[in-house]
């Protein structure tokens, strides 16, 4: 973010005035994103004026556009677990977490439900109940939520492999991947070299290919027939799964609505036997 901010004053000849206001970008750059270009005017004790004019000298039409592509900037890099706290501080520092967690939390799930059509969910939906086997693979930070999807999804398909570790079997049963199977992929950072070779197998083989990920810069993103994408921003120093976790849940959701006499019977079954074996 810097980097691009710098790029921009580097050809310009800056105002004393102008000099404190970028001289507070570079060294505050945790901090902008959270912070009015009034507060930022109080505490330079300069006018909110001041300010706004600097930042549209730099290209952009309003203050609000101008922290928007800081936030971007900072989206697209995937950030140590460091320089994710180090971003939230001022966040973290407010009286009420409990509410700024559940804030973010709500966001999340609605950015995630806005950005992903129904339309596109009932197609993932129909491959998964028209696939012969389902590949469910997921790693990493996903690995608990790929084993959720896997299991909940088996209580009712048939030929459901899951795979959340990459290791040898992976590789070994993924080779197997035919016409009229589908490869469904969870990708979150720090993302897997392995994700580009299942993908590359299940393409040469003709299965279908369903990305659950993150940004449109995910290196999978829009590699398969469909894409959807989850909001993992955090508040602390790691990711949030829960958008993730979420959509998931809602495709579940949404397939139990249309369950034939078979998957009924696999479901009451097998509850039936875990019933018996406790």
């Amino acid at each position: 973010m810097i980097d691009s901010l710098q790029k921009r004053v580097a050809n310009k000849s800056l105002t004393k005035t102008e000099t404190i206001i970028a001289d507070f970008f570079f060294h505050n750059e945790n901090r902008i994103y959270f912070l009015t270009s009034s507060d930022i005017a109080n505490e330079l004790q300069i006018s909110d004026t001041s300010v706004i004019r600097f930042v549209k000298s730099l290209g952009f039409n309003n203050f609000k556009e101008f922290k928007d592509s800081l936030k971007q900037q900072v989206s697209d890099k995937i950030l140590t677990p460091s320089e994710k706290l180090s971003l939230n501080e001022e966040l973290l520092k407010k009286n009420n977490l409990i509410e700024t967690f559940t804030n973010s939390i709500f966001k999340n799930i609605e950015e995630t439900i806005n950005i992903n059509s129904y339309d596109k969910i009932s197609k993932i939906i129909d491959i998964l109940f028209n696939s012969n086997k389902k590949y469910i693979i997921g790693f990493k930070s996903v690995s608990g939520a790929t084993s959720f999807f896997g299991l909940r999804l088996g209580f009712i398909l048939k030929n459901v492999i899951t795979h959340n570790q990459n290791n040898s079997e992976l590789i070994k049963n993924i080779v197997d991947i035919q016409k009229g199977d589908c490869l469904f992929l969870i990708a979150h950072p720090k993302y897997s070299k392995t994700y580009p070779l299942l993908i590359e197998i299940a393409k040469k083989a003709e299965a279908k290919i369903i990305i659950v990920t993150d940004k449109s810069t995910s290196p999978v993103a829009n590699t398969g027939d469909i894409t959807v994408f989850t909001d993992i921003r955090g508040i602390s120093y790691f990711n949030s799964i829960i958008s993730t976790q979420a959509l998931l849940e809602f495709i579940l959701t949404s397939m139990s609505k249309s369950l034939d006499d078979d998957s009924k019977k696999r479901l009451a079954y097998i509850n039936e036997l875990l019933n018996e074996n406790k």
